[in-house]
């Protein structure tokens, strides 16, 4: 990477403005990509015969857009320039010459002195593990005053893989405007921190990512991309973001609080961003979904949905290895002593590893698909807690030999918000019981209110708070109450903005219930809302168990009218037991 940081300070004059000067100098420091703008000069207007940008405290995204369009033919000159060379990483460069979106105005920037330069980008479908960006501004040369209407002013840099996930994350750009990132514009192309060495190399997270790397026998390497105001850093499919001085910005994306203190290292929750239907370097890590809802599974929790995004809020609380989207299931009436779970064991905890063996996994852009090996909830000999039926695991390995597959699709039956969850059980050997979840989903304990919805007569029905929590020193009671019955079952914030419901056209299975509990655990980390659809069978167990489910998200209206669809096209004719007809006498 080259460097203009020995290029002597711009001559300024007193009727210069202080963003002008701020601009100069910080384009003065910045480097760019070797031949990454055309070397013939060419004569250019002046600023003043072209539209002034909005004053920066105007926050109409129509207006910034407006000021940009401006320049679309050098924005244009300069990406078409672009996509004329060769790119060094294959997969970069095969995506590069593919099919691509319209070229796009990018959001304005955070940083000071940036926010008048236009920038525009297009993004490119994913392949592979790419993902691809190419993204282009205005840039000067040092002693140049800034001119956008210069076509030899504008440079342009791809964006890629893991990098452009984290780049076009709303935690590190502005809003939704665009991918201005909260780190300035891009000085480089990837590069390989091993050989350059920026000051973020002796980081712990660093450190502990290139130890794995070598210890399993890859090259010695950490991908990283340069910014105007520090780094991204792709540490095994998580991005961490740097200042220039080498400190952690934020949690390894997609914490994505760029001031929060770095808590999260390599190998922890994937979650989506950017063109969906990508898969990460680690087995299970993928991002899938559309524009209305994003998921992600990863695999630091066994290939299991960590998270699940709709109209800016995360619905899954992702605790422990046991609050995600995934299927559990135990055997022969041994509750938790004898429980495989797709995310991983009790004793993962909360750290970024998982005990499940992914056997396969894949996304599409509105889908994906795991088979796995699952943990046993319990190690062996481990402990169960008092509200099981048995006093310690009975397993005798980790992991189960059963198989856990599932296929998700976001997106059908023309609604974008129904989601479609299709999972099977292949038992290895012969059983004489099973409780199933399949799925089972943790949201986080803001989704409080809980309601029935009958799909064939549009009953409602709200229902009281279900208490789940341990029992407190001397409450005569054992387990977590929860609440049953085959109404399909509604889960909602106070305002009910933001809900999911949960229906399965299997539902005239024995037994099968849509179940809730929730708990309150005296820290809003920690509460949480379970609801899922179960089963439970005796005898005859068959080895090869299949379930369809349906997942919707958004408002308590809008999955009522999904649901209600959904069973007219596909009605089952139960007969309905509301919480109250199986309650407990």
């Amino acid at each position: 990477m080259s460097s203009n940081a020995d290029t002597a300070e711009p001559a300024t004059t007193p009727q210069d403005s202080t963003a002008e000067r701020m601009l100069r100098e910080l384009f003065s420091r910045s480097s760019f990509e070797p031949q990454s703008r055309p070397a013939a000069p060419s004569s250019h207007r002046a600023l003043a015969e072209t539209k002034p940008p909005p004053d920066v405290s105007n926050a109409s995204v129509e207006d910034w857009q407006a000021f940009c369009e401006q320049f679309r033919g050098s924005a244009e000159d300069e990406l078409k320039r672009k996509r004329g060379t060769t790119l060094p990483d294959l997969a970069a460069d095969q995506a590069m010459h593919g099919s691509r979106s319209p070229v796009y105005p990018a959001g304005r920037s955070t940083v000071p002195g940036n926010e008048n330069v236009p920038a525009f980008f297009q993004d490119f479908p994913a392949v592979g593990e790419r993902q691809m960006q190419l993204y282009t501004f205005c840039r000067p040369e040092a002693g140049q005053a800034p001119n956008p209407s210069d076509r030899n002013q504008w440079v342009s840099f791809e964006v890629y893989g893991d990098i452009c996930k984290a780049y076009s994350d709303n935690t590190f750009t502005h809003g939704r405007q665009g991918t201005n990132s909260l780190l300035g514009h891009p000085n480089s192309g990837r590069e390989d921190a091993v050989k350059t060495r920026p000051p973020f190399l002796d980081d712990p997270m660093v450190k502990a990512f290139r130890d794995a790397r070598v210890a399993a026998g890859k090259p010695d390497a950490v991908p990283f991309q340069e910014f105007q105001n520090g780094y991204l850093a792709d540490l095994g499919g998580k991005v961490q973001a740097f200042s220039k001085e080498g400190k952690p910005l934020g949690t390894a994306w997609p914490g994505g609080d760029m001031t929060a203190t770095a808590t999260q290292g390599p190998g922890g929750t994937q979650g989506p961003t950017g063109p969906y239907g990508t898969t990460g370097p680690l087995n299970g890590d993928t991002s899938f979904g559309n524009a209305t809802v994003q998921m992600g599974t990863s695999a630091s929790h066994g290939g299991a949905v960590t998270s699940l995004n709709y109209g800016g809020k995360q619905y899954i609380n992702n605790k422990d290895h046991g609050r995600q989207m995934q299927v559990a299931f135990s055997l022969d009436g041994y509750d938790e002593a004898l429980m495989p779970t797709e995310a991983g064991s009790n004793r993962n905890k909360s750290d970024p590893i998982s005990t499940t063996q992914v056997v396969g996994y894949g996304a599409q852009p509105g889908s994906m698909t795991s088979t796995v090996h699952p943990a046993y909830w319990l190690e062996p000999g481990e402990e169960a807690g008092e509200y099981n039926s048995e006093p310690y695991a009975r397993n005798e390995t980790l992991v189960s030999e059963d198989l856990i597959t599932k296929d998700i699709t976001v997106g059908v039956g023309g609604h974008d918000n129904v989601i479609q969850y299709d999972s099977h059980i292949q038992l290895a050997a012969s059983h004489d019981k099973i409780y199933a979840e399949v799925p089972t989903t943790y949201l986080n304990g803001e989704f409080e209110k809980h309601y029935r919805f009958d799909p064939a007569t549009g009953e409602t029905r709200e229902y009281p708070r279900i208490h789940s929590e341990p029992p407190k020193d001397g409450e005569p009671r054992k387990g977590f109450p929860d609440e049953g019955g085959n109404v399909p079952l509604i889960v909602a914030t106070d305002g009910g903005t933001h809900a999911m419901a949960i229906w399965s056209p299997d539902e005239d299975r024995a037994d099968l219930q849509y179940r809730l509990h929730q708990f309150d655990l005296g820290n809003p980390e920690d509460d949480c809302t379970k609801l899922g659809v179960t089963f439970g069978m005796s005898e005859n167990v068959p080895g090869d168990l299949k379930t369809r489910t349906y997942v919707i998200v958004g408002t308590v209206e809008e999955v009522k009218a999904r649901l209600a669809e959904l069973y007219s096209q596909n009605p089952t004719g139960v007969e309905r037991k509301w919480p109250e007809d199986v309650r407990p006498s």
